[in-house]
């Protein structure tokens, strides 16, 4: 709806609305002029096709006589027939049989081959291979067999010539079965009825062929397009041609035989019909590329005087929207557009002033509460330092206390002298370090810890004591006195990803301790609880409220339990140094 509304809309319809309804018209009347001829040369070559396919179905015709002629009138094929197997009867009978069959072949130029077989005895007789040498006899007389052997009374009763295909090759044969068990036929080589349409003037890229009822090409192509065995879409018995699409356009016109299921098709291309048709075929490029000038010379015009200004206004329009302020718009030609311009830059001028007062004091707010946060980290790590050097009083642990003393002292001594937002991960490492010593001088054979980061890492900034929490968390809610020792490990990385390399690195924290149960983890892991609820899980809280503070939504915290048990804790951080 917003575009149907845009005055470039309505400009672009309005101009189509009076030129598309032209250039239909003029398209129309070509496509139709093309139509006719199309029609008429489908109609001639059609025409022309059946001209040709009298002369085929002549050769058939008088094929087809002479097998009946010969069965009926020969007496040397009822001898071969009934004559004893190999007795000098059936020997001359043969010999007389394949001789009178020789001297027949001259009267016919298009077949390959005539031949008798018995079945009884399954001994083909036949002249030699018309046309080709004795490797393309023995092929032909191979399919014949196989095609014999197919064939039941009611097939050799059909009177039609039948169409063989084998080895890549096509061929049509004509069977008759005699009274006496011999099976009497002629073998014609599609490629060899194709011989008087080479000369066909067709377009250098035309071509005739022969096709079965099914549209299968019988003969050989030189289309790349099409090849032997290939299926094309025959045109209905109504159809003058049928149009045929590939890397060039071809109307297909096709004649059915009168005493077989073949077709004599012929592919015409197009570019041999426009050659009759100049002033066409010039309409056809001179039509949309007319039409394509006029509408370029019109959009050319709309946007330099208008779709241009009014583009660039919704463009400096969405990115105030955005919060781009600084975004200004230019001087135009157009007086109209200039004062809008004009204007609109005043006002963006008077936001951008008004939104860095906006932004000025909720920065201040921020880093009001962002203090507060950090602060309520320190009494809660001191009043578990007091705790475990009470415990160690109690237990006379002297030397123990004395150690812990320093650790303490050296860590709240970092504390109360960098009040600050950032640290370096090599510094907050160390405090670390000194908690994990203290732990483990309390417990000396129960905890071990591990501290790794990797290079480069050591002056990447991080908000002070933010892995503090989840380590106390640990020692605190995971760990459980046992045969195997409280494992404890704090891991810097670089982004896992290589597009997140250099731009922000990985605090991984893990243990093998109780670990957390499935619904704990749903809660801690809730990216929207902004409010501490009192329900415990203080330090995690601050943390994640700190994170948001300081990053926004380029920090990520996720908990997960650790394999085979424990828990990892996973902080992603956007890489900053302190100088930045």
């Amino acid at each position: 709806m917003k575009n149907k509304a845009s005055l470039q809309f309505k400009l672009i319809v309005g101009f189509l609305a009076v030129t598309v309804p032209l250039f239909c018209m003029l398209i129309y009347v070509n496509y139709y002029a093309m139509d006719v001829v199309r029609n008429q040369v489908g109609q001639s070559t059609k025409n022309m096709l059946s001209m040709y396919m009298s002369e085929i179905d002549r050769t058939l015709e008088d094929g087809e006589n002479y097998i009946y002629n010969y069965v009926a009138k020969n007496s040397d094929l009822r001898t071969y027939a009934t004559a004893e197997y190999e007795s000098a009867n059936y020997f001359f009978a043969k010999v007389r049989n394949q001789n009178q069959m020789v001297a027949d072949m001259s009267s016919f130029d298009h077949v390959n081959m005539i031949f008798i077989y018995s079945p009884s005895n399954d001994e083909l007789l036949s002249t030699a291979y018309e046309g080709g040498d004795f490797t393309d006899y023995e092929h032909a007389s191979a399919a014949l067999r196989d095609f014999l052997s197919q064939q039941n009374e009611k097939s050799l009763a059909e009177k039609q010539w039948k169409v063989i295909q084998y080895d890549g090759q096509s061929a049509i044969v004509r069977l008759v079965k005699t009274e006496y068990g011999l099976v009497m036929g002629m073998w014609i080589d599609m490629n060899r009825l194709m011989v008087p349409f080479l000369y066909l003037d067709i377009g250098e890229n035309g071509q005739a062929m022969f096709a079965s009822d099914e549209g299968t090409i019988l003969t050989d192509t030189s289309l790349e397009e099409f090849a032997l065995g290939d299926k094309l879409l025959l045109p209905a018995k109504d159809e003058p041609y049928k149009e045929l699409a590939g890397d060039a356009d071809y109307i297909l016109v096709a004649t059915k035989s009168l005493f077989s299921e073949v077709y004599l098709s012929v592919l015409v291309p197009e570019s041999k019909l426009l050659q009759q048709l100049p002033y066409f075929q010039r309409l056809i490029y001179l039509i949309p590329l007319a039409g394509a000038a006029v509408l370029a010379i019109y959009l050319l015009f709309l946007r330099t005087t208008l779709i241009k200004p009014m583009s660039d206004l919704i463009k400096g329009m969405r990115q105030i929207k955005r919060g781009e302020l600084k975004a200004r718009l230019g001087d135009e030609k157009s007086k109209e557009f200039s004062i809008i311009n004009d204007t609109f830059n005043d006002m963006a001028a008077e936001i951008q002033d008004l939104k860095i007062n906006v932004y000025e004091e909720q920065i201040r707010t921020q880093q009001a509460e962002l203090k507060h946060l950090q602060a309520q980290i320190n009494p809660h790590f001191l009043l578990n330092a007091i705790n475990i050097i009470y415990n160690l009083a109690e237990l006379n642990k002297n030397d123990l206390i004395k150690r812990m003393s320093t650790h303490i002292s050296k860590y709240f001594r970092f504390v109360t002298r960098t009040n600050v937002s950032f640290v370096s991960v090599s510094n907050e490492l160390e405090h670390i370090e000194s908690y994990l010593e203290i732990q483990q001088l309390r417990f000396p054979n129960y905890l071990k810890f591990e501290l790794t980061m990797e290079p480069e890492l050591e002056q990447a900034a991080i908000p002070p004591l933010l892995i503090q929490p989840f380590v106390e968390n640990a020692i605190k809610h995971g760990f459980e006195m046992g045969t195997e020792p409280f494992q404890i490990g704090v891991h810097l990385r670089w982004g896992s990803g290589e597009s997140e390399r250099k731009a922000s690195y990985e605090i991984i924290i893990r243990d093998n301790g109780r670990g957390i149960v499935e619904e704990k983890l749903a809660e801690l892991n809730d990216n929207h609880s902004y409010l501490y609820s009192g329900e415990g899980s203080l330090g995690i809280w601050n943390v994640r409220q700190r994170l948001k503070l300081q990053y926004g939504n380029a920090a990520e915290l996720s908990i997960n339990s650790g394999k085979p048990k424990g828990t990892c804790i996973q902080l992603t951080i956007p890489y900053r140094t302190l100088s930045e």
